[in-house]
């Protein structure tokens, strides 16, 4: 009997802002994807949205956004 592989994870780190339509869409479609290049059953495969607020992203030395306003005050 062959052991079954460890599952695959998908992580997509991304800025928020994208509708639940379009994380369906694209759960569905890199699921099926990743099952049939991995050799794995599609209910093997986990994903998961990690949302990322341009405060929090930062590229050459510089954020895509100030902090919110509510963390201000904590400082």
């Amino acid at each position: 009997m062959q052991e079954e592989m460890r599952m695959p994870t998908v992580r997509v780190e991304l800025s928020p802002g994208r509708s639940r339509e379009q994380k369906d869409a694209y759960v569905e479609q890199v699921t099926k994807l990743t099952a049939e290049l991995l050799n794995c059953r599609v209910e093997s495969v986990d994903g998961m949205f990690i949302e990322i607020h341009g405060s929090n992203w930062a590229r050459g030395g510089r954020y895509f956004a100030p902090p919110p306003e509510d963390s201000k005050a904590a400082e």
